[in-house]
């Protein structure tokens, strides 16, 4: 049974199955001429390759996005790096001011002590 048989078998695009019979999920190229192109693959695929079940859900990435998609990665890294550094700084913050007010209060308790 060829795998367009199964998929309308099935009653949905999104749902095919590998040749080990296994649900095969939907992955990521993320290769130069293929990039941000999904398609199936037995889970299997790149591990052990005797079942070779592979078929494209999208079509061929244009030449634009073969140049878009690598810089939005790249972007996309550097702002969740940013962001990462961000958290870090803001959980220092919320140390120091917690100390601060910590700090406060006990400072309240011994004047309150020395009256």
């Amino acid at each position: 049974m060829s795998s367009s048989t199964s998929l309308h078998a099935l009653g949905s695009p999104w749902i095919q199955f590998c040749h080990c019979g296994k649900r095969a999920p939907v992955k990521t190229s993320w290769t130069g001429e293929n990039i941000g192109r999904r398609f199936w693959a037995c889970e299997k695929y790149g591990v052990d390759d005797t079942c070779g079940y592979f078929v494209w859900l999208d079509p061929p990435t244009c030449a634009r996005g073969r140049e878009l998609v690598p810089w939005l990665r790249e972007k996309i890294d550097s702002l969740e790096k940013e962001v990462a550094a961000a958290h870090a700084k803001e959980k220092n913050y919320s140390r120091a001011m917690l100390f601060a007010l910590l700090l406060s209060f006990f400072f309240l308790f011994l004047i309150s002590l020395v009256k």
